[in-house]
Protein backbone atom coordinates (compact mmCIF):
# COMPACT_ATOMS: atom_id res chain seq x y z
CA UNK A 1 0.00 0.00 0.00
CA UNK A 2 2.88 2.60 0.90
CA UNK A 3 4.48 1.24 -2.80
CA UNK A 4 1.32 2.59 -4.07
CA UNK A 5 1.52 5.43 -2.47
CA UNK A 6 5.01 6.63 -3.24
CA UNK A 7 4.12 5.60 -7.11
CA UNK A 8 1.49 7.62 -7.32
CA UNK A 9 2.91 10.87 -5.99
CA UNK A 10 5.81 10.35 -8.40
CA UNK A 11 3.91 10.16 -11.18
CA UNK A 12 1.87 13.15 -10.64
CA UNK A 13 4.68 15.17 -9.45
CA UNK A 14 5.75 14.12 -13.19
CA UNK A 15 2.85 14.72 -14.78
CA UNK A 16 2.59 17.96 -13.08
CA UNK A 17 6.28 18.63 -14.10
CA UNK A 18 5.45 17.94 -17.66
CA UNK A 19 2.20 20.29 -16.97
CA UNK A 20 4.71 23.41 -16.11
CA UNK A 21 7.17 22.85 -19.04
CA UNK A 22 4.59 23.26 -21.48
CA UNK A 23 5.08 26.23 -23.50
CA UNK A 24 3.04 28.49 -26.04
CA UNK A 25 4.00 30.82 -28.69
CA UNK A 26 3.24 34.28 -26.17
CA UNK A 27 5.89 32.38 -24.07
CA UNK A 28 8.15 31.38 -26.87
CA UNK A 29 7.92 35.05 -27.82
CA UNK A 30 8.74 36.64 -24.64
CA UNK A 31 12.01 34.58 -24.12
CA UNK A 32 13.40 35.79 -28.08
CA UNK A 33 12.74 39.26 -27.44
CA UNK A 34 14.23 38.48 -23.75
CA UNK A 35 17.33 37.72 -25.24
CA UNK A 36 17.40 40.70 -27.51
CA UNK A 37 16.72 42.66 -25.25
CA UNK A 38 19.89 41.44 -23.50
CA UNK A 39 21.83 42.06 -26.74
CA UNK A 40 24.13 45.00 -26.33
CA UNK A 41 24.90 45.89 -30.17
CA UNK A 42 23.47 44.03 -33.59
CA UNK A 43 24.73 44.60 -37.17
CA UNK A 44 22.58 43.60 -40.09
CA UNK A 45 21.69 43.65 -43.69
CA UNK A 46 18.28 45.64 -44.73
CA UNK A 47 15.90 45.01 -47.88
CA UNK A 48 13.45 47.40 -47.49
CA UNK A 49 10.33 47.12 -49.97
CA UNK A 50 7.59 49.74 -50.37
CA UNK A 51 4.52 50.17 -52.72
CA UNK A 52 2.99 53.32 -51.79
CA UNK A 53 -0.67 53.97 -51.78
CA UNK A 54 -0.96 55.76 -55.33
CA UNK A 55 1.85 53.52 -57.05
CA UNK A 56 2.06 50.11 -58.77
CA UNK A 57 5.88 49.79 -58.73
CA UNK A 58 7.83 48.43 -55.65
CA UNK A 59 10.86 50.28 -54.37
CA UNK A 60 13.62 48.90 -53.20
CA UNK A 61 16.21 49.39 -51.06
CA UNK A 62 19.47 48.18 -49.57
CA UNK A 63 20.95 49.19 -46.24
CA UNK A 64 23.63 47.73 -43.78
CA UNK A 65 22.90 49.43 -39.81
CA UNK A 66 25.13 48.69 -36.90
CA UNK A 67 23.32 49.93 -33.80
CA UNK A 68 24.81 49.86 -30.06
CA UNK A 69 22.48 50.26 -27.00
CA UNK A 70 23.28 52.94 -24.80
CA UNK A 71 20.91 53.77 -21.79
CA UNK A 72 21.92 57.09 -21.13
CA UNK A 73 20.97 58.45 -24.57
CA UNK A 74 17.32 59.78 -24.46
CA UNK A 75 16.81 60.50 -28.75
CA UNK A 76 17.33 56.84 -30.05
CA UNK A 77 18.62 55.09 -27.12
CA UNK A 78 22.62 54.15 -28.37
CA UNK A 79 24.46 54.94 -31.47
CA UNK A 80 23.53 54.40 -34.73
CA UNK A 81 25.41 53.11 -38.22
CA UNK A 82 23.58 53.10 -41.62
CA UNK A 83 25.19 52.48 -44.70
CA UNK A 84 23.09 53.00 -47.92
CA UNK A 85 24.17 52.48 -51.23
CA UNK A 86 22.51 52.14 -54.76
CA UNK A 87 22.29 53.58 -58.10
CA UNK A 88 20.67 56.65 -56.46
CA UNK A 89 22.94 57.33 -53.50
CA UNK A 90 25.86 56.61 -51.91
CA UNK A 91 25.80 58.08 -48.11
CA UNK A 92 26.46 57.19 -44.15
CA UNK A 93 24.63 58.43 -41.35
CA UNK A 94 26.33 58.36 -37.64
CA UNK A 95 24.97 59.28 -34.55
CA UNK A 96 27.48 58.99 -31.52
CA UNK A 97 24.99 60.31 -28.97
CA UNK A 98 26.50 63.74 -29.21
CA UNK A 99 26.39 64.49 -32.55
CA UNK A 100 24.29 63.62 -36.29
CA UNK A 101 26.74 63.24 -39.49
CA UNK A 102 25.46 62.59 -42.73
CA UNK A 103 28.69 61.35 -44.47
CA UNK A 104 27.91 61.89 -48.73
CA UNK A 105 30.44 59.58 -50.34
CA UNK A 106 29.76 61.39 -53.15
CA UNK A 107 31.15 64.59 -52.66
CA UNK A 108 33.31 63.59 -50.27
CA UNK A 109 31.67 65.70 -47.82
CA UNK A 110 30.53 65.45 -44.20
CA UNK A 111 27.07 67.71 -42.57
CA UNK A 112 27.33 67.89 -38.71
CA UNK A 113 24.23 68.44 -37.11
CA UNK A 114 23.45 69.52 -33.63
CA UNK A 115 21.03 66.54 -31.83
CA UNK A 116 19.77 69.56 -29.24
CA UNK A 117 18.10 71.11 -31.88
CA UNK A 118 14.84 69.79 -33.36
CA UNK A 119 16.17 66.12 -34.56
CA UNK A 120 16.85 67.05 -38.57
CA UNK A 121 14.34 65.67 -40.66
CA UNK A 122 17.58 64.28 -42.94
CA UNK A 123 18.13 61.67 -40.31
CA UNK A 124 14.42 60.24 -39.53
CA UNK A 125 12.43 61.19 -42.81
CA UNK A 126 9.87 58.62 -44.30
CA UNK A 127 12.47 56.01 -45.53
CA UNK A 128 15.31 56.42 -42.72
CA UNK A 129 12.89 56.63 -39.88
CA UNK A 130 11.05 53.03 -41.06
CA UNK A 131 14.60 51.12 -41.48
CA UNK A 132 15.66 52.07 -38.62
CA UNK A 133 12.54 50.06 -36.60
CA UNK A 134 13.80 46.63 -36.81
CA UNK A 135 12.40 46.93 -33.16
CA UNK A 136 16.48 46.65 -31.38
CA UNK A 137 16.09 49.97 -30.41
CA UNK A 138 12.35 50.03 -30.02
CA UNK A 139 11.63 46.70 -28.20
CA UNK A 140 9.67 48.86 -25.36
CA UNK A 141 7.41 50.19 -27.40
CA UNK A 142 7.05 46.58 -29.16
CA UNK A 143 5.67 45.56 -26.18
CA UNK A 144 3.41 48.54 -25.29
CA UNK A 145 1.70 47.53 -28.98
CA UNK A 146 1.81 43.83 -27.68
CA UNK A 147 0.09 44.74 -23.91
CA UNK A 148 -2.13 47.91 -25.59
CA UNK A 149 -5.86 47.00 -26.19
CA UNK A 150 -6.73 49.01 -28.67
CA UNK A 151 -4.86 47.02 -30.24
CA UNK A 152 -5.54 43.13 -31.77
CA UNK A 153 -2.01 41.30 -31.18
CA UNK A 154 -1.85 37.50 -31.79
CA UNK A 155 1.15 34.69 -31.94
CA UNK A 156 1.24 31.84 -33.83
CA UNK A 157 3.97 29.46 -34.69
CA UNK A 158 4.02 29.77 -38.29
CA UNK A 159 6.65 27.46 -40.52
CA UNK A 160 8.85 27.23 -37.57
CA UNK A 161 8.45 30.63 -37.34
CA UNK A 162 6.96 33.05 -34.31
CA UNK A 163 4.51 35.48 -35.83
CA UNK A 164 3.59 38.39 -34.28
CA UNK A 165 0.17 39.96 -35.96
CA UNK A 166 -0.93 43.13 -34.39
CA UNK A 167 -3.79 45.20 -35.91
CA UNK A 168 -4.25 48.83 -35.72
CA UNK A 169 -7.51 50.27 -35.60
CA UNK A 170 -9.23 52.21 -38.04
CA UNK A 171 -8.01 55.36 -38.88
CA UNK A 172 -10.42 58.43 -40.79
CA UNK A 173 -8.65 57.58 -43.56
CA UNK A 174 -6.00 54.71 -43.47
CA UNK A 175 -7.78 51.31 -42.99
CA UNK A 176 -6.85 47.86 -42.59
CA UNK A 177 -3.72 48.35 -41.32
CA UNK A 178 -1.64 45.20 -39.99
CA UNK A 179 1.88 44.37 -39.08
CA UNK A 180 3.50 41.28 -39.18
CA UNK A 181 6.54 40.45 -37.26
CA UNK A 182 8.31 37.32 -38.21
CA UNK A 183 10.88 36.12 -35.27
CA UNK A 184 13.43 32.99 -35.76
CA UNK A 185 12.98 31.44 -32.13
CA UNK A 186 16.39 29.46 -33.17
CA UNK A 187 18.78 32.53 -33.56
CA UNK A 188 16.41 34.61 -31.34
CA UNK A 189 16.30 37.48 -34.26
CA UNK A 190 13.92 39.49 -36.08
CA UNK A 191 13.65 38.03 -39.89
CA UNK A 192 10.86 40.06 -41.32
CA UNK A 193 8.48 42.55 -40.88
CA UNK A 194 5.23 43.30 -43.17
CA UNK A 195 3.17 46.29 -42.63
CA UNK A 196 -0.30 46.30 -44.90
CA UNK A 197 -2.96 49.14 -44.97
CA UNK A 198 -5.47 50.65 -46.97
CA UNK A 199 -6.54 54.28 -48.43
CA UNK A 200 -9.64 54.67 -50.48
CA UNK A 201 -9.10 50.88 -52.01
CA UNK A 202 -5.30 51.69 -52.34
CA UNK A 203 -3.11 49.27 -50.88
CA UNK A 204 0.39 50.19 -48.96
CA UNK A 205 3.22 47.56 -48.50
CA UNK A 206 5.99 47.62 -46.63
CA UNK A 207 8.56 44.73 -45.89
CA UNK A 208 11.95 44.38 -43.97
CA UNK A 209 13.91 41.38 -44.97
CA UNK A 210 16.33 40.82 -42.38
CA UNK A 211 19.87 39.40 -42.87
CA UNK A 212 23.16 38.43 -41.68
CA UNK A 213 22.40 39.16 -38.33
CA UNK A 214 25.27 39.72 -36.00
CA UNK A 215 24.87 40.60 -31.75
CA UNK A 216 27.53 41.70 -29.48
CA UNK A 217 30.80 42.49 -32.44
CA UNK A 218 30.65 46.32 -31.88
CA UNK A 219 31.68 48.85 -29.72
CA UNK A 220 31.45 52.88 -29.88
CA UNK A 221 34.90 52.58 -30.52
CA UNK A 222 34.58 50.69 -32.99
CA UNK A 223 32.40 53.03 -35.09
CA UNK A 224 34.52 56.08 -33.83
CA UNK A 225 37.34 54.48 -35.88
CA UNK A 226 35.59 53.62 -39.16
CA UNK A 227 34.00 56.92 -39.28
CA UNK A 228 37.63 58.91 -38.89
CA UNK A 229 39.19 56.14 -41.33
CA UNK A 230 36.39 57.03 -44.30
CA UNK A 231 36.10 60.98 -43.43
CA UNK A 232 39.77 61.85 -42.94
CA UNK A 233 40.18 63.44 -46.67
CA UNK A 234 36.36 64.56 -46.51
CA UNK A 235 35.28 68.11 -45.98
CA UNK A 236 32.87 69.11 -42.75
CA UNK A 237 30.46 71.09 -42.68
CA UNK A 238 28.01 72.10 -39.72
CA UNK A 239 24.51 71.85 -40.82
CA UNK A 240 22.71 75.19 -41.75
CA UNK A 241 18.44 75.02 -41.62
CA UNK A 242 16.61 76.81 -44.04
CA UNK A 243 15.50 80.40 -43.45
CA UNK A 244 11.97 80.41 -42.36
CA UNK A 245 10.88 82.35 -45.56
CA UNK A 246 11.97 79.10 -46.86
CA UNK A 247 9.14 77.23 -46.31
CA UNK A 248 6.49 79.57 -46.35
CA UNK A 249 4.41 79.32 -49.81
CA UNK A 250 4.60 82.64 -51.86
CA UNK A 251 4.13 85.78 -50.11
CA UNK A 252 1.51 88.45 -51.09
CA UNK A 253 2.61 91.01 -53.78
CA UNK A 254 4.76 88.47 -55.48
CA UNK A 255 4.70 88.18 -59.28
CA UNK A 256 3.41 84.44 -60.21
CA UNK A 257 5.06 82.78 -63.15
CA UNK A 258 2.73 81.68 -65.81
CA UNK A 259 2.85 77.47 -67.09
CA UNK A 260 1.23 75.29 -69.13
CA UNK A 261 -0.20 71.97 -68.22
CA UNK A 262 -3.13 68.91 -69.34
CA UNK A 263 -6.59 69.72 -68.21
CA UNK A 264 -7.68 66.24 -66.39
CA UNK A 265 -10.18 65.23 -69.46
CA UNK A 266 -10.71 62.82 -72.53
CA UNK A 267 -8.77 64.84 -74.86
CA UNK A 268 -6.35 65.96 -72.56
CA UNK A 269 -6.96 69.97 -74.00
CA UNK A 270 -3.74 71.79 -73.06
CA UNK A 271 -4.13 74.19 -69.61
CA UNK A 272 -2.04 77.84 -70.01
CA UNK A 273 -2.17 79.75 -67.58
CA UNK A 274 -1.86 82.99 -69.35
CA UNK A 275 -5.26 82.65 -70.62
CA UNK A 276 -6.52 83.90 -68.00
CA UNK A 277 -4.41 86.79 -67.00
CA UNK A 278 -7.96 89.12 -66.97
CA UNK A 279 -9.29 87.36 -64.33
CA UNK A 280 -8.73 86.55 -60.32
CA UNK A 281 -7.37 83.01 -60.10
CA UNK A 282 -6.98 80.83 -57.23
CA UNK A 283 -4.93 77.50 -57.38
CA UNK A 284 -5.48 74.87 -55.08
CA UNK A 285 -2.17 72.23 -55.22
CA UNK A 286 -2.97 68.81 -54.15
CA UNK A 287 -3.08 65.05 -54.92
CA UNK A 288 -5.57 62.35 -54.85
CA UNK A 289 -3.95 60.85 -51.78
CA UNK A 290 -3.53 63.47 -49.45
CA UNK A 291 -6.25 63.57 -46.31
CA UNK A 292 -6.45 67.20 -45.76
CA UNK A 293 -6.51 67.93 -49.25
CA UNK A 294 -9.73 65.95 -49.34
CA UNK A 295 -10.96 67.50 -46.36
CA UNK A 296 -10.79 70.88 -48.84
CA UNK A 297 -12.54 69.53 -51.69
CA UNK A 298 -16.31 70.42 -50.18
CA UNK A 299 -14.93 74.41 -49.33
CA UNK A 300 -13.16 74.77 -52.74
CA UNK A 301 -16.37 73.36 -54.51
CA UNK A 302 -18.48 75.99 -52.41
CA UNK A 303 -16.33 78.36 -53.68
CA UNK A 304 -16.08 77.41 -57.25
CA UNK A 305 -19.71 77.53 -57.66
CA UNK A 306 -20.44 81.09 -55.43
CA UNK A 307 -17.68 82.97 -57.46
CA UNK A 308 -17.23 81.05 -61.21
CA UNK A 309 -20.04 83.79 -62.47
CA UNK A 310 -18.20 86.08 -60.88
CA UNK A 311 -14.82 85.80 -63.24
CA UNK A 312 -13.29 84.08 -60.50
CA UNK A 313 -11.33 80.93 -61.58
CA UNK A 314 -10.46 78.01 -59.81
CA UNK A 315 -8.03 75.19 -60.82
CA UNK A 316 -6.94 72.03 -59.14
CA UNK A 317 -3.39 71.48 -59.27
CA UNK A 318 -2.02 68.79 -59.17
CA UNK A 319 2.01 67.69 -59.71
CA UNK A 320 1.67 64.16 -58.09
CA UNK A 321 -0.90 61.86 -59.81
CA UNK A 322 0.66 62.16 -63.55
CA UNK A 323 1.61 59.41 -64.42
CA UNK A 324 -0.80 57.12 -66.59
CA UNK A 325 -2.11 55.19 -63.55
CA UNK A 326 -2.72 57.58 -61.66
CA UNK A 327 -4.18 59.80 -63.89
CA UNK A 328 -6.66 57.00 -64.78
CA UNK A 329 -7.52 56.66 -60.72
CA UNK A 330 -8.49 60.56 -60.83
CA UNK A 331 -11.44 59.69 -63.07
CA UNK A 332 -13.27 57.94 -60.57
CA UNK A 333 -12.43 59.81 -57.55
CA UNK A 334 -12.95 63.17 -59.10
CA UNK A 335 -16.81 61.28 -59.59
CA UNK A 336 -16.91 60.39 -56.21
CA UNK A 337 -15.47 63.50 -53.96
CA UNK A 338 -17.86 65.30 -56.97
CA UNK A 339 -15.11 67.89 -57.53
CA UNK A 340 -16.87 70.48 -59.78
CA UNK A 341 -13.80 72.48 -60.38
CA UNK A 342 -11.05 72.11 -63.29
CA UNK A 343 -8.35 69.91 -62.21
CA UNK A 344 -4.92 70.96 -64.43
CA UNK A 345 -2.08 68.15 -64.53
CA UNK A 346 1.40 69.76 -64.41
CA UNK A 347 5.29 68.55 -63.66
CA UNK A 348 7.26 69.24 -60.21
CA UNK A 349 8.83 72.10 -61.84
CA UNK A 350 5.98 73.94 -61.76
CA UNK A 351 5.18 73.45 -58.06
CA UNK A 352 8.98 74.95 -57.43
CA UNK A 353 8.58 77.87 -58.49
CA UNK A 354 5.11 78.02 -56.92
CA UNK A 355 7.44 77.36 -53.48
CA UNK A 356 5.20 74.26 -52.89
CA UNK A 357 6.59 72.91 -49.09
CA UNK A 358 3.40 71.34 -48.27
CA UNK A 359 -0.22 70.13 -49.48
CA UNK A 360 -3.02 71.52 -50.01
CA UNK A 361 -1.27 74.88 -50.76
CA UNK A 362 -3.93 77.56 -51.98
CA UNK A 363 -3.23 80.73 -53.86
CA UNK A 364 -5.10 83.78 -55.00
CA UNK A 365 -3.49 85.73 -57.60
CA UNK A 366 -4.96 89.11 -58.48
CA UNK A 367 -5.34 90.49 -62.21
CA UNK A 368 -1.93 91.99 -61.90
CA UNK A 369 -0.42 88.72 -61.67
CA UNK A 370 0.60 89.35 -58.13
CA UNK A 371 -0.28 86.64 -54.62
CA UNK A 372 -3.27 88.23 -53.43
CA UNK A 373 -3.26 85.34 -50.62
CA UNK A 374 -1.59 81.65 -49.56
CA UNK A 375 -2.25 79.05 -47.64
CA UNK A 376 -0.78 76.48 -46.37
CA UNK A 377 -2.59 73.26 -45.33
CA UNK A 378 -6.08 72.54 -44.86
CA UNK A 379 -8.47 74.86 -42.59
CA UNK A 380 -11.69 74.06 -41.60
CA UNK A 381 -12.23 78.21 -42.46
CA UNK A 382 -11.20 78.37 -45.69
CA UNK A 383 -14.05 79.45 -47.19
CA UNK A 384 -14.59 82.66 -44.76
CA UNK A 385 -10.84 83.17 -45.16
CA UNK A 386 -11.52 83.31 -49.52
CA UNK A 387 -14.36 85.02 -49.10
CA UNK A 388 -13.05 87.80 -46.99
CA UNK A 389 -10.43 88.32 -49.75
CA UNK A 390 -12.72 87.88 -52.57
CA UNK A 391 -15.04 90.51 -51.11
CA UNK A 392 -12.39 93.47 -51.28
CA UNK A 393 -10.61 92.46 -54.59
CA UNK A 394 -14.30 92.08 -56.32
CA UNK A 395 -15.55 95.51 -55.45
Amino acid sequence: MKLKIILVFVLTAMFLSCKKEKTTPEKELNNVMSKINNKTSISYDLNYRIKYFENLDTTNLYVKTIIIKEKSDSLFGGYIWYSRKDSITDYIKYYDLNSFYIINNNRKEVIQYNPKIPIPYGFTNNFDGKLLKTYFLQGSSLKKLIQDSIYKSKVIDENGLLKLNIIYPDGDEVVNQVKEIFFDKTSNIVKQIIFKAELDNLQEYNEWNISNVNFDNYKAKDLELKFQTITKDYEFKDYQPPSKEANLPLAKGQKVIDFKGQYLSKNKSEFDLANFSNNIIILDFWYRTCPPCIKSIPQLNNIYKKYESKGVKLFGVNDIDTDSLSRALLIPFRQKEKINYPIVLTDKSISEKYKIVGYPTLYIINKDGEIEFSKLGYSENLEKEVDSILNKILK
